[in-house]
């Protein structure tokens, strides 16, 4: 048990506060930095198969034809679920249209002078 803080000793006191506060940092970086992997985790094609909702076959077919991301090691496939998510939201169908681009009624469109 440590001693009962007095005025005399408050600057050691300080001192070890702020060593145990760098400690705590510490740790809760190394906390956030193992979420941040956990979320990027790699899966297998069992598991990618269902994400994608379709057979490890298919999944086999994709990466023989490089149509998804893949990883490779050890002679196991692995996927990261993140890759394979993005890969899904970027065909989007229908596509978005772009905004056709308003003309107030009264606006001059300019003439455009066309050489022959």
């Amino acid at each position: 048990m440590e001693p009962a803080t007095s005025f005399d000793n408050l600057p050691q006191a300080v001192r070890l506060l702020h060593q145990k506060l760098e400690v705590i940092a510490a740790k809760i970086d190394t906390i956030a930095s193992q979420n941040n992997l956990s979320e990027q985790n790699l899966i297998g094609v069992d598991e990618a198969s269902r994400l994608l909702g379709i057979s490890k076959g298919a999944i086999y077919s994709k990466v023989c034809r490089n149509l998804i991301p893949y990883y490779k090691s050890g002679g196991k496939l692995y996927f990261s679920k993140q890759e394979l998510l993005q890969k899904i939201y970027a065909h989007r169908y229908p596509k978005p249209e772009p905004p056709i681009p308003y003309i107030h009624s009264n606006a001059r469109i300019p003439e455009t002078e066309i050489e022959i």
